[in-house]
């Protein structure tokens, strides 16, 4: 994410903030499926309601969608980058972000979501969504 700093009286600097964006992929070969509760024989659920909207922040109180018993393993995170030339292979975990206590895909703190895929064969192909944690 890019913000406004003022280091003087014209604010016109723009520099990345802290917490950076992200890109949440699925690993290949993960079954999901979408739907309001957990379906059997999916790896990964996603929750029907957060595909309703193209951005929203999540809370951990919200439920994200369900996983089998592998967790969180089905997931991959990368830092986005806007400059195709400047390849960041940046890999973080996704518990550093996730949480699937009890198999229920929460987000371990307040993060803004991007949707950037809404069917199941567009999301493993381009991903889920990008995101950043919010303060």
């Amino acid at each position: 994410m890019l913000t406004l700093v003022n280091n003087t009286d014209a604010n016109d600097d723009i520099v990345p903030e802290a917490h950076g964006l992200y890109r949440l992929h699925l690993k290949p070969n993960t079954q999901m499926a979408i739907e309001n509760k957990p379906v059997f024989g999916a790896n990964i659920t996603l929750h029907s309601s957060i595909l309703k909207h193209d951005n929203f922040v999540a809370t951990p109180d919200n439920i994200l969608g369900w996983l089998d018993h592998c967790g969180l393993s089905h997931f991959a995170v990368k830092a986005e980058t806007d400059n195709a030339k400047n390849e960041d292979t940046s890999a973080f975990l996704p518990s550093q972000f996730l949480n699937a206590e009890g198999g229920v895909l929460r987000v371990t703190a307040p993060t803004r979501i991007y949707l950037i895929s809404k069917t199941p064969t567009v999301i493993n192909k381009r991903g889920l969504c990008l995101f950043t944690p919010v303060k």
